[in-house]
């Protein structure tokens, strides 16, 4: 007959008569001249175990069921260990181990230690807390093992401050130890010389030297130098108010030995507007300038509309003739305007306009109704004037004799 084993949850294992024997559900064979009674025992990590005592034995062809209810225990649990890489070893509370991926089970509650090592990796250590009827999951992240050199480090001249990869170790002569195989970012400071800054190869189980020689500061320059761009070229400029040059078609104006500190800049060109700065000289630095020039605001035009009474007559703009009334002047920069009207037979008509820009002023010229004299009139007039002065003359001799 059979013993038919099935348990919630599934996948326990079953022991029967002390003998492991499977993962439920399972049906186990039991002959007809095996012993009267029977013990099974289901076991399953962070569950108390269930056992059952039956005093019979199956007959043939008879199957038993037996169900195994099984009941969380609040004793132990379990620990599921994973690795990267994996096939690692994990060790729980430095006794027991097993390969990973892997589980530890029916651990008690409480504080436990795992550690995970593999050759050729830093060991992985970890505190974890196991609660009863749960599992408490480890993932272990192996970092490889970095093999490391020496760097000696000297310079000439000795006692310059040491920096390897942005820390300080000391002056030279140094020797700097475990440092990771591999580069090395290593800067040299002395006070009077030039920064050494470099990279330095450091070889595995070995010392690497290092002699840089340094370079002495150059002389304290007390002047500096301006270069000075413009778009366009061609432009003016001062410095702090002295004409210093134009800008060249390519490239920079260069202002050589100009005293360190703060200048005023002063850049013009015809038909754009001024610029105006400050600029920093520096001891024996060159500070550069590229100035966009801003174009003047384009004027707006204006005109004049010329009527006169009576038109036809002839108009004269600041002593320009330009045509006869009515009129109309167009194109004019803004500005005053003497207008001078000519009509024959009138006197002459005369004044001085404003043009506004985007504006048309009207003018209407009214001729005086007293008429200028004629040419005919004139002769008369001065046939007399001669006549006059004649006969003065003839009276003044007939005295004389």
């Amino acid at each position: 007959g059979y013993f038919h084993v099935d348990s919630v949850p599934r996948g326990a294992d079953i022991y029967f008569d002390g003998a492991y024997t499977g993962e439920t559900p399972l049906a186990i064979p039991v002959g007809t001249t095996a012993s009267g009674s029977h013990t099974i025992s289901v076991t399953a990590p962070g569950y108390d175990p269930w056992i059952q005592t039956y005093s019979y034995t199956p007959g043939p062809g008879q199957t038993v069921y037996v169900r195994a209810n099984m009941v969380v225990s609040k004793q132990t649990g379990s620990v599921s260990v994973s690795s990267s890489p994996d096939a690692a070893t994990a060790t729980l509370d430095r006794s027991a181990s097993q390969v990973t991926p892997c589980s530890f089970r029916n651990v008690a509650m409480g504080s436990h230690e795992i550690t995970v090592s593999k050759p050729g990796f830093q060991t992985y250590y970890s505190s974890i807390t196991v609660h009863g009827g749960k599992s408490t999951e480890v993932s272990a992240y192996l970092v490889p093992l970095q093999k490391t050199g020496n760097l000696a480090i000297n310079s000439e001249p000795a006692g310059a401050s040491v920096y390897v990869d942005s820390i300080y170790y000391g002056s030279t002569p140094a020797t700097v130890g475990n440092l990771v195989a591999g580069n090395h970012y290593v800067q040299l400071r002395l006070p009077g010389y030039e920064e050494w800054a470099g990279y330095s190869n450091v070889q595995a189980e070995a010392t690497t030297t290092l002699d840089p020689v340094l370079v002495r500061n150059p002389p304290f320059s007390s002047t500096g130098t301006i270069s000075v761009a413009t778009n366009p070229p061609g432009a003016s400029v001062y410095v702090d108010g002295i004409f210093r040059g134009e800008t060249p078609q390519d490239g920079y104006l260069f202002l050589h030995d100009i005293a360190i500190g703060a200048h005023n800049i002063e850049i013009g060109r015809t038909g754009y507007q001024d610029y105006s700065g400050t600029v920093q000289v520096s001891a024996a630095g060159d500070t550069q300038l590229s100035i966009t020039l801003v174009p003047n605001p384009v004027a707006t035009l204006g005109g004049l509309s010329i009527t006169s009474s009576p038109s036809g007559a002839e108009v004269f703009v600041d002593n320009a003739y330009r045509g006869i009334t009515p009129l109309g002047v167009n194109s004019l920069e803004p500005g005053s305007y003497e207008v001078h009207l000519k009509l024959g037979g009138y006197r002459d008509w005369q004044s001085t306009i404003q043009v506004s820009g985007g504006e048309i002023a009207t003018v209407n010229a009214i001729f005086d109704q007293g008429a200028a004299p004629t040419p005919r009139e004139a002769g008369s007039h001065l046939s007399a004037l001669m006549g006059g002065i004649l006969a003065l003359a003839m009276y003044a001799v007939s005295r004389r004799i």
